[in-house]
């Protein structure tokens, strides 16, 4: 006897039912390819374009029976494996996450996507290593690389001068990006290298048009440093900055807590 797939109809339920009512930036594409699939049922590739757009909106059910759907009809899809290891990753199905990756980078070892996915779910497993590995491929292989991902590889160093290392070349290849250079910073702190914390704060200031709150971490950095003389002379100089600011940014309420704080931050003898 033929096995009948309850799939197909478990999609058309959902298709009448589905729960993106919240979300009207994307009815025109679920309508669109709602018609497509009337017109063309046996196209893999609409059912996992539309269960990706319900894993983008976090509609797991619908995502999960779109991706079954497609498998029915072309197991061997590209993307599809990457589609359920996305979906399977969002669930916290970290084991099931990395063996289909694993599937789909011995079938595409350039597919910095699923690298990407693959290093996030070795690192949500512990095995650091391999998530770092991966971090590296990818990063080797995308011509624009966000940020993020340096931070994230740089995480999942237990030295702190490897992750260090790791930072630095993001900050090479991407140019001055703050956030980069405050996790460097922090590094930089937690080795004793205050004088290198303070050479990236001061390049950081110097990409900013306001400079007393950096001013300020300056001083705090003196100060836990153990050179309060230096501290101090930060503060001034934060203060100096604020002064020099125009009535309607002085006054503001941020401003003037930050500028009473400074006050009392110049005046102390620790």
């Amino acid at each position: 006897m033929r096995r009948v797939s309850a799939v197909p109809a478990v999609l058309a339920a959902l298709t009448c039912t589905g729960p993106l009512d919240a979300h009207p930036e994307i009815e025109a594409a679920l309508s669109r390819l709602n018609a497509q699939i009337t017109v063309t049922p046996a196209d893999a590739s609409l059912y996992v374009q539309r269960g990706e757009l319900y894993a983008r909106h976090e509609a797991w059910v619908m995502a999960e029976a779109n991706y079954l759907r497609a498998a029915e009809l072309a197991p061997d899809f590209p993307r599809l494996n990457r589609a359920r290891a996305a979906l399977d990753f969002a669930n916290g199905r970290m084991a099931a996450a990395r063996a289909r990756l694993t599937r789909v980078l011995a079938a595409d070892p350039k597919d910095a996507e699923a690298l990407v996915l693959r290093a996030r779910a070795h690192a949500a497993l512990g095995t650091a290593a391999a998530a770092i590995a991966d971090f590296n491929a990818a990063l080797a292989l995308i011509a624009s690389p966000s940020p993020e991902l340096y931070l994230e590889r740089a995480g999942l160093y237990s030295s702190p001068g490897d992750a260090l290392r790791s930072l630095d070349e993001g900050l090479s290849r991407l140019g001055p990006v703050v956030t980069l250079e405050l996790r460097a910073l922090a590094l930089e702190e937690s080795l004793g290298r205050t004088d290198a914390a303070l050479a990236r704060l001061d390049r950081i200031a110097g990409q900013s048009e306001r400079k007393e709150s950096w001013l300020k971490r300056r001083g705090d950095l003196l100060a836990r440093s153990g050179r309060p003389a230096e501290a101090r002379a930060a503060y001034a100089a934060a203060l100096a900055a604020i002064a020099a600011l125009p009535d309607w940014l002085r006054e503001t309420p941020d401003t003037v807590r930050l500028a009473a704080e400074l006050t009392r931050l110049t005046s102390s003898d620790s």
